[in-house]
């Protein structure tokens, strides 16, 4: 869903699951005795549990691989790139959850029948990251939010001239094993099917991206 303050995740159980909301405080920190600022304590998170404070950018490089089907046909290739995370603020819930924005987005890859594959956020896309208590900041839960279009040299769905297609919805990559954040080679997985429309012709045949695990590590 999608309105005026954003689309976000929110956190039940282990899952994360799509819900509209905005944040109610700022939050430095995910979990940890103390409160926000998150300072350790016996039995409490260990080093790197701090989250960065509300409205830090984090840089990140990405792998994944991508797979695509149109007319019944798969296309799996691999793409690279970078994207900008941005912590938010609190987000109301039953565990320590804050909301974590991808800002910006570029992957590129390169598929025999597609040509280059070019991957890019359409805008900001809100997820959250969640604890999974006030005194345990790790593993954590975290989804990662897409909302892109993918532009290709030849599209098999438009008779091999070049398209772009966009996702209809913002959809989450989720990581519920976190160890960290920033990520350290922390994969992200598609969690359902995604349909991509095309934007020049969105009554022609769309895209579905049917599994895209993404490796996303903090630019060092």
């Amino acid at each position: 869903m999608r309105t005026g303050t954003g689309t976000v995740l929110t956190a039940c159980g282990s899952a994360l699951l799509f819900a509209v909301g905005s944040g109610a405080a700022r939050a430095d920190a995910v979990g940890g005795p103390g409160g926000p600022g998150g300072s350790s304590g016996p039995g409490g998170p260990g080093p790197g549990a701090v989250v960065p404070a509300s409205g830090t950018t984090v840089p990140v490089v990405e792998d994944g691989d991508m797979v695509m089907e149109c007319d019944g046909v798969l296309h799996r290739f691999e793409v690279r790139g970078t994207a900008l995370l941005r912590v938010g603020d609190r987000v109301a819930g039953p565990s320590p959850t804050v909301a974590v924005s991808t800002e910006a987005e570029r992957l590129t890859g390169y598929d025999r029948d597609l040509g280059t594959v070019t991957v890019s956020a359409k805008g900001p896309a809100v997820g959250e990251l969640a604890a999974p208590t006030a005194t345990k900041a790790y593993p954590a839960a975290e989804s990662l939010a897409q909302d892109v279009t993918v532009s290709m040299e030849h599209s098999p769905c438009r008779d091999g001239q070049p398209a772009t297609y966009a996702s209809k919805t913002t959809f989450p990559l989720l990581n519920t094993d976190l160890t960290a954040f920033p990520p350290r080679n922390a994969v992200y997985l598609l969690t359902d099917p995604v349909e991509l429309v095309d934007v020049s012709k969105p009554s022609a045949p769309s895209f579905t991206l049917t599994s895209f695990p993404i490796t996303v590590d903090q630019v060092r």
